[in-house]
């Protein structure tokens, strides 16, 4: 019987790409978080048909983290153009980076959504992915940072960075938007030499996917997130324990229970 256990196990190994052995976690985050509040707009500001986040799934397999984010703002940066300039050139409203922690540490109450919560109050991220082109449609590459300030001012840029538009327009302010990887910033912030890639998923979802071996997102047992556009017009944030993902033991029962039918077909 061991010997079966034994080549049970090495069978749902191959069939699974060894998922049984090295871990598969994988949990869900849905959008009840609606952050610093002082608009009177609860969770969505602006049109809901393109900044409403619904909710982000976080995936580890082996030491490959991937995070699908479930927005309508999929595939629509640029909008708004009139919000942000830079250098002359309108810029309009992108992609935030996505921060990461162990812990949360939010300000406030479930029954308020959290509204206190802004970047100076809230949890210090330990991570963030940098996107290279946060008004790309496409997609692209992101470079993970080590955020090793005290303080998320001292790690990140806020909301405030990428409005300037001068007509009274509406945004969540206060809020953790992108990490300050500016050269006069490199004590707080620093370069793990990781890089991933994100996409664009048919115009629905954004996922970001990296190999975080040798980090401490490759062995984080909980791990929380915020995410949100550059206005942060909608923000999801939380935290997810990360559980084997269902499935794994099944296979295993399977698997045992193909090579007993073996077994019997054999002695017959």
């Amino acid at each position: 019987m061991k010997r079966l256990l034994s080549a049970a196990i090495a069978s749902l190994a191959l069939t699974s790409g060894g998922v049984a052995n090295a871990g598969a976690f994988a949990d869900t985050i849905t959008d009840n978080y609606w952050g610093s509040d002082a608009h009177g707009l609860k969770d969505v500001i602006g049109d809901t048909n393109v900044y409403d986040i619904n909710s982000a799934k976080i995936t580890r397999v082996k030491d490959v983290l991937t995070i699908t984010i479930n927005t309508k703002f999929a595939g629509k940066a640029k909008s708004d153009p009139w919000a942000y300039t830079e250098n002359n050139v309108a810029k309009g409203i992108g992609y935030g980076d996505v921060f990461l922690s162990d812990t949360w540490n939010p300000v406030g109450t479930v029954g308020d959504h959290y509204a206190a919560d802004n970047a100076s109050n809230s949890t210090i991220w330990d991570y963030g992915f940098s996107l290279n082109d946060r008004w790309n449609n496409n997609g692209g590459s992101f470079t993970l940072y080590k955020l090793n300030g005290k303080t998320n001012a001292l790690n990140t840029k806020n909301s405030e960075s990428y409005i300037n538009c001068t007509n009274n327009c509406l945004y969540r302010n206060g809020q953790e938007v992108a990490v300050n990887t500016a050269a006069n910033n490199l004590a707080n912030v620093s370069n793990t030499g990781k890089t991933g890639s994100w996409t664009v998923v048919n115009g629905q979802s954004l996922q970001f996917t990296i190999n975080v071996s040798g980090t401490d997102l490759a062995t984080f047992s909980s791990l929380a997130m915020h995410w949100g556009e550059t206005c942060q017009n909608d923000v999801i944030e939380g935290i997810v324990r990360l559980t084997p993902l269902p499935g794994t033991l099944p296979l295993l029962a399977l698997g045992l229970a193909g090579l007993v039918v073996m077994r019997r077909r054999r002695q017959s």
